[in-house]
């Protein structure tokens, strides 16, 4: 039997890792948890809008959509934001979430700012793009002890691994002509990158560092 498969829970699309005891993964960006961020949301309370520079009408390519839930934030903001995530599986699971959040109307409108595309982000980036802002939010190597990510991370990170090309998508991100690149990763790890940033603002756990190619 497979170590991972998909099915429904109470009508949600959900992600089982059938090797462990953890509950199946459902993607939400309507949970109750979730409103109380969106609520408390703003462009100064939020350090990656902080970093992206929200504001209303700013394209974003957010090419690591992952759960989403940066994504929605900077769409609820008023940012027009484009989910790129190429594991078929998770984008399955995103695309269900955002169908079950445009059901309600106060999250509706933030959901209509939102684009998923289900691709390569290198291909993306090479290609060209309108987006003013690059946002990347890569899988970096497990950490292990009391820095293990845990609960939907850990399910990320069972099934999709560590991007290995972390290094790779960032140079094509800045080679991609948007004004803004943002990089969040671990606040502490040994991953170097390729160059300076401009700016970081760090939280606790993470830090999101700031590029400007045009610099």
């Amino acid at each position: 039997m497979a170590r991972f498969r998909l099915l429904r829970i109470n009508g949600a699309l959900a992600l089982e890792d059938t090797f462990t005891r953890q509950r199946p993964l459902v993607m939400s960006l309507d949970s109750a948890e979730f409103r109380k961020r969106l609520a408390a949301a703003g462009r100064k309370t939020e350090l990656v809008a902080r970093a992206v520079k929200a504001t209303p009408g700013l394209r974003v390519v957010d090419a690591t959509a992952g759960l989403g839930r940066d994504g929605m934030v900077l769409a609820h903001l008023g940012c027009e934001v484009t989910l790129v995530e190429r594991s078929r599986v998770i984008f399955l699971l995103l695309q269900d979430a955002l169908q079950r959040a445009a059901a309600d109307p106060a999250l509706a409108g933030a959901v209509g700012r939102i684009t998923l595309l289900h691709s390569d982000s290198q291909q993306l980036l090479m290609a060209g793009s309108d987006a003013e802002v690059v946002y990347l939010d890569p899988m970096f190597p497990e950490k292990s002890g009391t820095a293990a990510v845990k609960g939907e991370m850990q399910y990320l990170q069972r099934f999709l691994g560590h991007d290995q090309d972390a290094g790779l998508l960032l140079r094509h991100a800045l080679a991609g002509g948007c004004s803004r690149v943002v990089l969040k990763r671990p606040a502490k790890g040994h991953w170097q990158s390729p160059q300076e940033p401009v700016h970081v603002y760090t939280a606790k756990g993470s830090r999101f560092e700031v590029y400007l190619p045009s610099v």
